[in-house]
């Protein structure tokens, strides 16, 4: 049996928010045909708990955790270089050291987001793949001007830096891995060419969702809601902007109560839940019983890149979701048909009134967003091709180079 060396940012447990579900199923989905090892870097202790889940499904799991100060450190050393600050900052001697003592023993290299990259970007001696995930030179270049405090300064620089480091990684992998065909064509357009080997990879919905009760039974309640790791700033963006611009809109005209869920919510979303008929949860035991309960979803990004789950996974649960164009062109659905698409405050507020006011529309858009989800987004139908273009990439390997 081939052996691959996952390298990932971030340790893919809990399932809480979409990279963690993507790094967590790609792993999964490997295991059933390769030996997996997976190497994390994270800046919280690993539990007896989430090392138990991953070695369900991983024949090892290397740890490197280390204060958040420390990470902070390591930043400071990239900005005299030309390299995205993220790529320091998740950069440690002792995982290189690690990486150049047994990177031999596997077939293949395989990294989560051009933070890992700088790992394992100049072995050349095996194969390796690169899942992007999102092409984040976007989510910086559609954040300036809406950062706060320092993010003000790092949004303008990192934006430049990631778009030409992502650009140089195109040349140092064998094959690279995206989640939205938006990313891609952005990536391509920057490249002056369209990238063969440069793969949309969708993401995929939780199984989770598919094995609750079929349908929701239960009375739809006056609720608008939306979901995501509020620590987030494409998402504390969104619900700061929705609860003082958007929701008052609403609010004229309807007795409807937003409740933002998610956990770690920072200082300027605890603030919000002063707002009358604002809620900010924090952390819940179910979120996705508020979303089966709400007649609304929102996901109102003004800055955004990749493939949105938060949107994916209320669409699995029938769910009428109201989006920013931004936020739902990661995903091959249609306005008005999979969900509702709507860029200004007016607008958004209109879309949203129309739909609480129509159980039949909502019930249909939540209906052709289900069939959507299942016809494209499940990750036994992202797992077919992504093993298919793993055997490509080591069956090329042995074409170019010999099985030595």
């Amino acid at each position: 049996m081939k052996k691959i060396l996952v390298i990932s940012f971030r340790f893919p447990y809990p399932l809480t928010e979409g990279s963690r579900i993507r790094i967590y199923n790609i792993c999964k989905i490997l295991s059933q045909k390769y030996q997996v090892d997976l190497l994390v870097i994270d800046d919280k202790q690993v539990t007896n708990e989430q090392l138990q889940e991953l070695q369900k499904i991983c024949n090892r799991v290397i740890t490197f955790t280390s204060g958040s100060m420390r990470f902070k450190i390591n930043t400071l050393r990239g900005l005299l270089s030309m390299e995205p600050l993220q790529t320091y900052y998740y950069y440690f001697d002792s995982v290189q050291k690690w990486i150049d003592t047994h990177y031999k023993d596997y077939d293949l290299l395989f990294c989560f987001h051009i933070r890992m990259a700088r790992y394992i970007s100049k072995i050349f001696s095996k194969p390796k793949i690169i899942d992007f995930i999102d092409a984040t030179s976007i989510n910086y270049r559609e954040a300036i001007g809406k950062g706060r405090g320092v993010w003000n300064l790092i949004y303008p620089l990192e934006s430049t830096r990631t778009l030409v480091y992502e650009l140089k990684m195109l040349h140092e992998f064998d094959e690279f891995f995206i989640t939205s065909p938006f990313d891609k064509a952005y990536l391509d357009k920057n490249s002056g060419h369209s990238n063969q080997n440069l793969v949309v990879l969708p993401m995929g919905v939780k199984d989770e969702l598919f094995s609750r009760v079929n349908k929701f039974q239960g009375k739809e309640e006056d609720w608008i809601v939306f979901l995501g790791k509020m620590n987030y700033a494409p998402n504390v963006d969104a619900v700061i902007y929705f609860a003082r611009e958007v929701f008052p809109l609403v609010k004229r005209e309807a007795n409807v109560k937003f409740f933002i869920l998610g956990t770690n919510p920072v200082k300027e979303v605890l603030k919000l839940g002063m707002l009358k008929d604002v809620e900010v949860t924090g952390y819940v035991e179910d979120p996705y019983e508020y979303l089966e309960k709400a007649k609304v979803v929102v996901a109102p990004l003004r800055f955004a890149a990749g493939t949105q789950t938060k949107i994916l996974e209320a669409m699995a649960l029938r769910k009428a979701v109201v989006a920013t164009s931004k936020a739902t062109r990661g995903i091959e659905g249609g306005d008005g048909k999979h969900f509702v698409i709507a860029d200004d405050k007016e607008e958004m507020a209109r879309r949203i009134l129309t739909l609480l006011d129509n159980e039949e529309l909502r019930k249909k858009i939540g209906e052709n967003g289900r069939k959507l989800i299942e016809e494209k987004y499940r990750w036994n139908i992202v797992g077919e091709k992504l093993l298919k273009e793993i055997e490509k990439v080591l069956n090329r390997r042995v074409e170019i180079y010999g099985k030595g």
